[in-house]
């Protein structure tokens, strides 16, 4: 069966753009509910063995959602065991449900699902079903830009965190300093707009105007031509921020990108617990030589890290020297190194 029309209309768009929404295809299942009368309509969605129901149901405003496994204990629909794309009715069901009911198994490589349309009374038609089977092989294509997404919305997630913490971010910039993009912490800079901010025409400007200058000479710097090297500019003193702004290779053959200038930003890494266990486990510190540590981190020097710790002279000494056998470490330049640029500084 061919799609009609108006299932395009109002269907078919809501289905491609409902990864988009919060939560997913809530227009889709709110009309599709309307569109065949059905009492309710779920959508579950699973990868390996967990997933996530969302139902829409008659008389209620809100698509609601919970976690749930593919098949739970007491469920007389046997998900797993479905073909793909062919509707099945509840009569189809060893221990059918209470209620008239269609059910089709929609998933693709990236992502599981089936699509379920219920009424407490009234059986379905046949045309209900056929829109049913002429729905179906469109989410395959949906689910696939669907993982697509969240995939690229968890890379971007785990770096901006990793980011953050380091106190660094970034935007992406066109040759005349517009922001084409820009990640969480730069962002919320933007928004503030105390040292930099983003004019209406999405210019990339900075707030005191000797900086601004610096920051128009950077971007034409960069931009000059390719392999044009890096500009590093400092925009702000309390607190400090400084900008590295860079040309980046595009691809020419892909789809127009608008970026050509990618501008990193360091701020002043947010304040953080000292990393005591992670350094531990890192080096395999006793705990007292890892607190000394993360106290010669912050001070510089054995005799104000015995200060700060209420330590002897001797016993900073010693595990002074304990600290460096285990870091492996030749000199303090270098252990500070080693310590600052472990995976402990993102505690």
């Amino acid at each position: 069966m061919h799609i009609a029309r108006t299932d395009e209309s109002e269907l078919l768009t809501v289905l491609h753009d409902g990864m988009h929404e919060q939560p997913a295809w809530k227009a889709f299942l709110g009309r599709l509910l309307r569109r065949v009368d059905a009492d309710a309509v779920r959508l579950l969605l699973a990868r390996g063995e967990t997933g996530v129901e969302l139902t829409a149901r008659r008389g209620e405003r809100e698509v609601t959602t919970r976690p749930r496994p593919v098949a739970e204990a007491d469920d007389p629909l046997a998900y797993g065991s479905l073909r793909p794309q062919r509707v099945y009715a509840y009569s189809e069901f060893q221990t059918p449900p209470a209620g008239a009911g269609r059910i089709v198994r929609i998933g693709g490589e990236d992502l599981d699902g089936w699509l379920v349309i219920h009424r407490d009374n009234d059986e379905f038609s046949a045309s209900d079903a056929a829109l049913l089977s002429a729905l179906a092989p469109h989410f395959p294509i949906a689910f696939r830009n669907y993982a697509a997404v969240e995939r690229d919305r968890l890379q971007r997630g785990v770096a901006s965190w990793a980011m953050g913490r380091l106190g660094r971010g970034w935007l992406a910039l066109t040759v005349s300093g517009r922001v084409v993009a820009a990640d969480e912490l730069a962002e919320s800079m933007l928004r503030d707009g105390a040292v930099l901010r983003r004019s209406a025409e999405r210019r990339l400007l900075a707030a005191s105007p000797a900086a601004h200058q610096r920051l128009l000479r950077a971007i034409e710097a960069a931009a000059a031509q390719p392999g044009a090297p890096p500009q590093a500019i400092r925009v702000a003193e309390e607190p400090r921020v400084e900008l590295l702004i860079a040309r980046i290779e595009v691809d020419p053959e892909a789809p127009i990108v608008g970026a050509s200038l990618a501008a990193h930003v360091q701020v002043p890494p947010p304040a953080a617990r000292d990393p005591v266990a992670a350094l531990g486990e890192l080096f395999d510190l006793t705990p007292a030589v890892a607190r000394f540590a993360c106290a010669l981190g912050r001070t510089g020097g054995i005799a104000e890290s015995a200060i700060e710790l209420g330590l002897t002279l001797e016993t900073a000494r010693f595990y002074s020297k304990s600290l460096y056998a285990k870091v492996g470490a030749r000199g303090q330049a270098e252990l500070t190194r080693r310590l600052l640029t472990s995976v402990a500084a993102l505690t």
